[in-house]
């Protein structure tokens, strides 16, 4: 069966525009998966990535959060970064996943799964030519909730020119950064030296109204207004 062009934004008449889009195997593990979800399918355009929720657990639950996610050919590399307490736990549905664990890349075909253990510094990406999916256990829903603020905001305009798609900038980079620190460290920069940055400037971004995090972006129904969702 041919693919299935699906997951690019949405007009505000509900029109699938001309932006980013996800090309799936509607008969593929990673649409059997998303079927079983009862989550819509949400994105980041400018950073060229895709996911579901798939569990979510509240932070001061002893629960498993995990989602399915979808990287393009040319998807952002998020920052690495270690988990303190708790393993976060891989396995690509789809294509082949490339994650780096202390700076060795570890790739996995599909069905293969790899555990990251507190203290690795990690993070993933895709080097190939072809859509990637995978499944994530993640250490925390405060995992998810970054993704999400970040896949809202960018839906809204935040960070590209004149209203368009981009990245997270420095200010929102720290607020995320700050909001995850019990669990989540990134490790671009040394701890105290994001301390005193997230002193000096997130607390301007605050009263300015910034923020780490928005509920409204963990709804379905954001997401249903804002990308289309694939047919199944």
């Amino acid at each position: 069966m041919a693919s299935q062009i699906t997951g690019r934004p949405l007009d505000d008449d509900g029109t699938p525009t001309e932006g980013p889009a996800l090309e799936i195997d509607p008969e593929g593990r990673a649409m059997e998966l998303f079927s079983e979800s009862p989550h819509a399918l949400a994105s980041s355009p400018g950073m060229r990535i895709w996911s579901s929720i798939l569990q979510y657990s509240e932070p001061s639950e002893d629960g498993t959060s995990a989602m399915l996610v979808w990287l393009a050919p040319a998807a952002t590399e998020l920052p690495a970064h270690v988990h303190v307490n708790n393993a976060e736990v891989f396995r690509t549905v789809e294509g082949e996943l490339t994650v780096v664990v202390d700076g060795e890349p570890k790739h996995l075909a599909p069905g293969e799964q790899l555990t990251v253990d507190p203290g690795d510094t990690h993070y993933f990406r895709n080097d190939t030519d072809d859509f990637v999916a995978f499944h994530v256990k993640v250490p925390w829903s405060k995992t998810i909730d970054t993704q999400y603020m970040t896949a809202g905001l960018d839906h809204e305009g935040y960070f590209g020119a004149d209203g368009g798609y981009g990245e997270p900038g420095l200010v929102q980079g720290l607020l995320l950064a700050e909001y995850v620190r019990d669990e989540t460290r990134i490790t671009g920069a040394p701890q105290v030296v994001q301390q005193l940055l997230w002193v000096a400037i997130c607390r301007i971004a605050r009263m300015t109204g910034r923020r780490a995090m928005d509920e409204t972006y963990l709804r379905d129904r954001f997401w249903e207004t804002k990308v289309e969702q694939p047919e199944i």
